[in-house]
Protein backbone atom coordinates (compact mmCIF):
# COMPACT_ATOMS: atom_id res chain seq x y z
CA UNK A 1 0.00 0.00 0.00
CA UNK A 2 1.50 3.35 -0.99
CA UNK A 3 0.37 6.98 -0.71
CA UNK A 4 -1.49 6.82 -4.02
CA UNK A 5 -3.32 3.71 -2.84
CA UNK A 6 -4.47 5.59 0.26
CA UNK A 7 -6.05 8.23 -1.95
CA UNK A 8 -7.77 5.78 -4.29
CA UNK A 9 -11.55 5.73 -4.41
CA UNK A 10 -11.84 2.10 -3.41
CA UNK A 11 -14.56 -0.12 -4.84
CA UNK A 12 -14.97 -2.23 -1.70
CA UNK A 13 -16.38 -1.22 1.67
CA UNK A 14 -13.58 -3.10 3.44
CA UNK A 15 -10.87 -0.92 1.89
CA UNK A 16 -12.82 2.31 2.32
CA UNK A 17 -13.15 1.50 6.01
CA UNK A 18 -9.47 0.59 6.30
CA UNK A 19 -8.53 3.82 4.57
CA UNK A 20 -10.38 5.91 7.17
CA UNK A 21 -9.06 3.88 10.10
CA UNK A 22 -5.49 4.34 8.93
CA UNK A 23 -5.97 8.09 8.77
CA UNK A 24 -7.31 8.01 12.32
CA UNK A 25 -4.38 5.88 13.51
CA UNK A 26 -1.92 8.40 12.07
CA UNK A 27 -3.13 11.00 14.59
CA UNK A 28 -2.12 8.90 17.61
CA UNK A 29 1.14 7.36 18.83
CA UNK A 30 -0.49 4.12 20.01
CA UNK A 31 0.96 0.74 19.05
CA UNK A 32 -0.42 -0.77 15.85
CA UNK A 33 -0.72 -4.46 14.94
CA UNK A 34 -1.24 -5.23 11.24
CA UNK A 35 -2.31 -8.74 10.29
CA UNK A 36 -2.87 -10.44 6.96
CA UNK A 37 -1.47 -12.96 4.53
CA UNK A 38 1.97 -12.65 2.98
CA UNK A 39 2.07 -10.00 0.28
CA UNK A 40 -1.04 -7.99 1.24
CA UNK A 41 0.97 -4.85 2.01
CA UNK A 42 1.30 -4.76 5.80
CA UNK A 43 4.68 -3.02 5.75
CA UNK A 44 3.44 -0.42 3.26
CA UNK A 45 0.34 0.22 5.38
CA UNK A 46 2.54 0.84 8.41
CA UNK A 47 4.68 3.22 6.38
CA UNK A 48 1.62 5.15 5.22
CA UNK A 49 0.43 5.58 8.81
CA UNK A 50 3.88 6.94 9.63
CA UNK A 51 3.88 9.25 6.59
CA UNK A 52 0.50 10.69 7.57
CA UNK A 53 1.60 11.35 11.16
CA UNK A 54 3.17 14.52 12.48
CA UNK A 55 6.42 12.56 12.88
CA UNK A 56 6.64 11.83 9.13
CA UNK A 57 10.10 13.45 8.89
CA UNK A 58 11.49 11.17 11.58
CA UNK A 59 12.87 7.70 10.76
CA UNK A 60 10.72 4.74 9.78
CA UNK A 61 12.71 1.62 10.65
CA UNK A 62 11.43 -1.82 9.61
CA UNK A 63 13.13 -4.89 11.07
CA UNK A 64 12.39 -8.59 10.79
CA UNK A 65 11.91 -11.09 13.58
CA UNK A 66 15.25 -12.60 12.52
CA UNK A 67 16.98 -9.26 13.14
CA UNK A 68 15.34 -9.05 16.55
CA UNK A 69 16.57 -12.54 17.40
CA UNK A 70 20.11 -11.72 16.31
CA UNK A 71 20.18 -8.56 18.39
CA UNK A 72 18.60 -10.21 21.41
CA UNK A 73 21.20 -12.99 21.21
CA UNK A 74 23.95 -10.40 21.33
CA UNK A 75 22.24 -8.80 24.31
CA UNK A 76 22.06 -12.01 26.35
CA UNK A 77 25.77 -12.68 25.81
CA UNK A 78 26.62 -9.99 28.32
CA UNK A 79 27.16 -7.07 25.97
CA UNK A 80 25.37 -3.76 26.25
CA UNK A 81 21.67 -3.98 25.45
CA UNK A 82 21.46 -3.33 21.67
CA UNK A 83 17.86 -4.58 21.60
CA UNK A 84 16.93 -1.34 23.33
CA UNK A 85 19.73 1.03 22.43
CA UNK A 86 20.34 0.23 18.74
CA UNK A 87 16.70 0.05 17.64
CA UNK A 88 15.69 2.94 19.88
CA UNK A 89 18.45 5.14 18.50
CA UNK A 90 17.76 4.19 14.87
CA UNK A 91 14.04 5.02 15.12
CA UNK A 92 14.38 7.96 17.49
CA UNK A 93 11.34 10.20 17.26
CA UNK A 94 9.78 8.02 14.58
CA UNK A 95 8.41 4.51 14.06
CA UNK A 96 9.87 1.05 14.63
CA UNK A 97 8.11 -1.75 12.74
CA UNK A 98 8.75 -5.36 13.78
CA UNK A 99 7.68 -7.74 11.01
CA UNK A 100 6.39 -11.30 11.57
CA UNK A 101 6.36 -10.81 15.30
CA UNK A 102 4.83 -14.27 15.84
CA UNK A 103 8.29 -15.75 15.23
CA UNK A 104 9.81 -14.12 18.31
CA UNK A 105 10.33 -16.73 21.09
CA UNK A 106 9.09 -16.26 24.64
CA UNK A 107 12.36 -15.13 26.19
CA UNK A 108 12.74 -12.42 23.56
CA UNK A 109 9.11 -11.39 24.01
CA UNK A 110 10.01 -10.44 27.58
CA UNK A 111 12.89 -8.34 26.28
CA UNK A 112 10.50 -6.63 23.91
CA UNK A 113 8.18 -5.84 26.82
CA UNK A 114 11.08 -4.17 28.61
CA UNK A 115 11.95 -2.33 25.42
CA UNK A 116 8.39 -0.98 25.22
CA UNK A 117 8.74 0.35 28.76
CA UNK A 118 11.79 2.40 27.78
CA UNK A 119 11.09 3.32 24.18
CA UNK A 120 11.49 7.00 24.97
CA UNK A 121 14.95 8.51 24.65
CA UNK A 122 16.00 11.56 26.62
CA UNK A 123 13.88 13.76 24.36
CA UNK A 124 11.97 11.63 21.82
CA UNK A 125 9.41 8.81 21.78
CA UNK A 126 9.46 5.81 19.44
CA UNK A 127 6.17 4.46 18.10
CA UNK A 128 6.00 0.68 17.79
CA UNK A 129 4.15 -1.18 15.04
CA UNK A 130 4.21 -4.89 14.26
CA UNK A 131 2.94 -7.30 11.63
CA UNK A 132 1.79 -10.89 11.73
CA UNK A 133 0.56 -13.46 9.22
CA UNK A 134 -1.10 -15.62 11.86
CA UNK A 135 -3.77 -15.44 14.58
CA UNK A 136 -1.73 -13.80 17.31
CA UNK A 137 -4.70 -13.88 19.72
CA UNK A 138 -4.91 -17.64 19.19
CA UNK A 139 -1.19 -18.00 19.92
CA UNK A 140 -1.68 -16.01 23.11
CA UNK A 141 -4.57 -18.25 24.20
CA UNK A 142 -2.44 -21.32 23.48
CA UNK A 143 0.32 -19.93 25.67
CA UNK A 144 2.75 -19.37 22.80
CA UNK A 145 2.68 -15.58 22.93
CA UNK A 146 2.99 -13.42 26.04
CA UNK A 147 -0.39 -12.03 27.09
CA UNK A 148 0.90 -8.66 28.30
CA UNK A 149 2.88 -8.18 25.11
CA UNK A 150 -0.11 -9.03 22.92
CA UNK A 151 -2.28 -6.37 24.54
CA UNK A 152 0.52 -3.81 24.43
CA UNK A 153 0.96 -4.40 20.70
CA UNK A 154 -2.74 -4.69 19.87
CA UNK A 155 -3.90 -1.19 20.88
CA UNK A 156 -4.90 -0.44 17.28
CA UNK A 157 -5.39 -3.48 15.04
CA UNK A 158 -5.82 -3.74 11.28
CA UNK A 159 -6.50 -6.81 9.20
CA UNK A 160 -5.61 -6.25 5.56
CA UNK A 161 -7.73 -8.55 3.37
CA UNK A 162 -6.20 -10.60 0.54
CA UNK A 163 -6.97 -9.60 -3.03
CA UNK A 164 -9.36 -12.53 -3.57
CA UNK A 165 -11.62 -11.01 -0.89
CA UNK A 166 -11.74 -7.61 -2.58
CA UNK A 167 -11.79 -8.47 -6.26
CA UNK A 168 -13.51 -5.24 -7.29
CA UNK A 169 -10.39 -3.32 -6.21
CA UNK A 170 -8.02 -5.34 -8.40
CA UNK A 171 -8.48 -3.43 -11.71
CA UNK A 172 -7.92 -0.14 -9.86
CA UNK A 173 -4.72 -1.40 -8.27
CA UNK A 174 -3.54 -3.02 -11.48
CA UNK A 175 -3.74 0.25 -13.39
CA UNK A 176 -2.21 2.19 -10.46
CA UNK A 177 0.89 -0.02 -10.29
CA UNK A 178 1.16 -0.20 -14.06
CA UNK A 179 1.19 3.61 -14.16
CA UNK A 180 3.85 3.76 -11.44
CA UNK A 181 6.11 1.23 -13.15
CA UNK A 182 5.62 2.47 -16.71
CA UNK A 183 5.82 6.15 -15.77
CA UNK A 184 2.72 6.98 -17.82
CA UNK A 185 -1.04 6.93 -17.42
CA UNK A 186 -1.95 3.26 -17.74
CA UNK A 187 -4.10 2.17 -20.70
CA UNK A 188 -7.63 0.98 -20.06
CA UNK A 189 -8.58 -2.65 -19.62
CA UNK A 190 -10.85 -4.60 -21.94
CA UNK A 191 -13.85 -6.30 -20.38
CA UNK A 192 -12.17 -9.70 -20.83
CA UNK A 193 -8.89 -8.56 -19.25
CA UNK A 194 -10.67 -6.93 -16.32
CA UNK A 195 -12.72 -10.07 -15.75
CA UNK A 196 -9.59 -12.22 -15.90
CA UNK A 197 -7.81 -10.05 -13.32
CA UNK A 198 -10.79 -10.32 -10.98
CA UNK A 199 -11.22 -14.08 -11.48
CA UNK A 200 -7.60 -14.94 -10.78
CA UNK A 201 -6.89 -16.02 -7.19
CA UNK A 202 -3.70 -13.94 -6.70
CA UNK A 203 -2.01 -16.25 -4.17
CA UNK A 204 0.88 -13.79 -3.90
CA UNK A 205 -1.50 -10.87 -3.32
CA UNK A 206 -0.08 -7.39 -4.02
CA UNK A 207 3.46 -8.74 -4.31
CA UNK A 208 2.33 -10.88 -7.24
CA UNK A 209 0.22 -8.13 -8.77
CA UNK A 210 3.13 -5.67 -8.76
CA UNK A 211 5.34 -8.31 -10.37
CA UNK A 212 2.81 -8.73 -13.18
CA UNK A 213 2.57 -4.98 -13.75
CA UNK A 214 6.38 -4.68 -13.78
CA UNK A 215 6.52 -7.35 -16.48
CA UNK A 216 3.84 -5.60 -18.51
CA UNK A 217 5.47 -2.17 -18.11
CA UNK A 218 8.70 -3.52 -19.64
CA UNK A 219 6.87 -3.98 -22.93
CA UNK A 220 5.32 -1.58 -25.41
CA UNK A 221 1.88 -0.92 -23.97
CA UNK A 222 -1.20 -1.03 -26.24
CA UNK A 223 -3.96 1.54 -26.17
CA UNK A 224 -6.22 -1.05 -24.55
CA UNK A 225 -4.99 -4.01 -22.52
CA UNK A 226 -6.66 -7.26 -23.56
CA UNK A 227 -6.13 -10.90 -22.57
CA UNK A 228 -3.40 -11.32 -25.17
CA UNK A 229 -1.34 -8.62 -23.43
CA UNK A 230 -1.42 -10.21 -19.99
CA UNK A 231 1.53 -12.43 -18.98
CA UNK A 232 0.86 -16.01 -20.09
CA UNK A 233 0.94 -17.59 -16.59
CA UNK A 234 -1.95 -15.35 -15.58
CA UNK A 235 -4.04 -16.39 -18.57
CA UNK A 236 -3.07 -20.05 -18.35
CA UNK A 237 -4.25 -20.23 -14.74
CA UNK A 238 -7.80 -19.27 -15.78
CA UNK A 239 -9.01 -22.77 -16.52
CA UNK A 240 -7.41 -24.16 -13.34
CA UNK A 241 -9.03 -21.47 -11.17
CA UNK A 242 -12.42 -22.09 -12.72
CA UNK A 243 -12.06 -25.86 -12.28
CA UNK A 244 -11.10 -25.42 -8.62
CA UNK A 245 -14.15 -23.26 -8.01
CA UNK A 246 -16.40 -25.82 -9.72
CA UNK A 247 -14.88 -28.63 -7.65
CA UNK A 248 -15.25 -26.77 -4.36
CA UNK A 249 -18.91 -26.04 -5.16
CA UNK A 250 -19.74 -29.74 -5.55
Amino acid sequence: MNSQELNLTWATDAMRKLQEEMRFASHTDASVLLSGENGVGKRFAAHIIHQLSENRRAPFVAISAAQVLTTASTSTSGAADPFASDFLRAAEGGTLLIQDIEHIPEEVQLQLLRFMDRRTTATKHVRLMSTTTTDLFGLMQAGSFHEDLFYRLNVIAFNIPPLRERREDIPLMFRLYLSLHAGIVAPGLSTAAQRRLMEYSWPGNITELTSVTRTLSSRSLPELIDLEHLPSPLVECQSRDQELRRTSAI
